[in-house]
């Protein structure tokens, strides 16, 4: 009986072990790790949407994606930029295919309502199966104290009310439709506060709301 206990103990430690490895080593929560490898068959063909593809997390996402064979919108304020990344992506739809659509999220409802009527339009007979909201704007750490009104509303502007809104105008066509996902890329400011990222944080506060929200409905 004690050499079973203590090859159950001996078991269940390796096993806490092996899992606190996997969390610490992932990209992402136990959520995404257990979805593994993305499949081919889901992403080729289907029309994704990238916000803030000009530089960074967008930029990667935009080659990771055009190597799978989807069709691209690539979105950022600087055109120059997403032409540059537009011209180094491989792909079945690339870089041929791939779309330019100049976005500023700061630009109103009117704006953004146009822009989300073209990229389902963008490519004839197909919407957007994914609208990835990657565009963020991050200024230098600052003391919650010292922040003013208008960093505060340049980051809400960016982060929360551009991504809402676009949001917005998107679902109705993806209901329509009857499928659809939205990909919003977070920060760990969002769960987990550090000093000089108040504003910042707030932000991904609010936007994780948003979305948990949005899913649950």
């Amino acid at each position: 009986m004690g050499i079973l206990l203590s090859l159950l103990f001996f078991i269940s430690l390796f096993l806490f072990l092996f899992l606190l490895f996997k969390l610490v080593t992932a990209d992402g929560d136990f959520t995404l790790v257990s979805k593994k490898h993305v499949k081919r068959e889901e992403i080729e063909d289907k029309v994704v949407w990238i916000t803030g593809a000009s530089r960074g997390i967008g930029e990667i996402l935009a080659k990771q994606l055009a190597r799978l064979g989807a069709k691209l919108i690539l979105s950022a304020r600087n055109e120059a930029e997403l032409e540059r990344v537009k011209s180094q992506l491989i792909g079945k739809h690339a870089p041929d295919e791939v779309k330019i659509l100049p976005l500023d999220l700061t630009s109103g409802e009117d704006s953004l309502k146009a822009a989300v009527e073209k990229a389902e339009s963008i490519f004839p007979g197909s919407g957007v199966d994914y609208m990835i909201h990657n565009a963020a704007f991050e200024r230098p750490k600052t003391s919650a104290l010292d922040v003013t009104e208008d960093s505060v509303k340049a980051t809400f502007n960016v982060n929360v009310l551009g991504t809402i809104s676009l949001t917005r105008f998107l679902v109705p066509f993806m209901l329509k439709r009857g499928k659809g996902h939205f990909v919003v890329m977070s920060s760990a400011a969002g769960k987990t506060p550090a000093p000089g990222q108040a504003i910042y944080s707030a932000s991904k506060y609010a936007l994780n709301g948003y979305f948990h929200t949005l899913r649950s409905e």
